[in-house]
């Protein structure tokens, strides 16, 4: 009879540990890379794959073989690993992990046509930051760099996608949501004279060159403008900005 401890010894001796990229689960997480209507996507690194474990989305680790974290890990080579994620350096392991259920919540942000991921990325992160719990746009999520920048936020905000603003923003209004746009408009206030007295609210901010969709105006309870010394500041940081005027109001 072989004792419990042993066992564990031969079955980590007998681990396999997968060394080709034609391996049928390494070319199935390529089509999850690729593919945006997928229920899945992939992480790569330790502190994003802990956020998914806190989460109970992780549905199979993928770790580099030197490195042997997790008990349950399906081991593979460097290149294998480097294969499967966006990164040069994937930081030794990389997650299946399932897309998280969402549905609008009280305080939303609507990105209307931001395009770059990194901007989307540190808004969900910001959002996170400030007590937004909803972060809606037309841009995939769950892209690799979007998925970085949040540093995790993304398992903390419902993330909607939706690709007819002006439909949706009619339906927030009716819902009683107070809708705050950012804009350079002349009967736009400082952001400092902005106050709200509701629970539920959007903030709209708007694509990085043309601003917000001029439709999307008429639904709105207020247009505030951050006073500045310069042109124009990037919509991440304008984010963040007004995120702590809402949340130290």
């Amino acid at each position: 009879m072989w004792s419990s401890k042993r066992k564990g010894l031969l079955n980590q001796m007998e681990k396999t540990v997968i060394s080709s990229v034609s391996n049928p689960k390494i070319k199935y997480l390529k089509e999850v890379q690729k593919d945006n209507k997928s229920d899945y996507f992939l992480v790569s690194g330790y502190h994003l794959v802990q956020e998914a474990l806190a989460k109970n989305l992780v549905i199979e680790i993928f770790e580099e073989e030197s490195k042997s974290t997790y008990k349950t890990a399906t081991l593979v080579k460097s290149n294998v690993l480097k294969s499967i994620s966006s990164t040069m350096h994937p930081d030794g392991v990389v997650a299946l992990c399932l897309k998280p259920k969402s549905q609008i919540k009280n305080k939303v942000i609507l990105l209307d046509n931001v395009q770059d991921p990194g901007n989307v990325g540190t808004i969900i992160r910001n959002a996170a930051c400030f007590g937004f719990d909803t972060v809606i746009s037309n841009v995939n999520f769950y892209n690799d760099k979007v998925v970085r920048a949040t540093q995790g936020a993304l398992f903390q905000v419902s993330l909607i996608k939706e690709n007819n603003n002006e439909d949706l923003i009619k339906v927030l209004n009716n819902e009683g949501y107070f809708i705050v746009a950012t804009s350079l408009d002349k009967d736009s206030i400082k952001l400092d004279e902005l106050k709200i007295n509701k629970e539920k609210v959007v903030l709209i901010l708007g694509n990085e060159g043309n601003g917000i969709n001029k439709n999307l105006y008429k639904y709105c309870d207020q247009k505030v403008y951050i006073p500045i010394e310069f042109e124009s500041l990037n919509v991440a940081v304008a984010s963040g900005i007004i995120l702590n005027k809402i949340y130290n109001k």
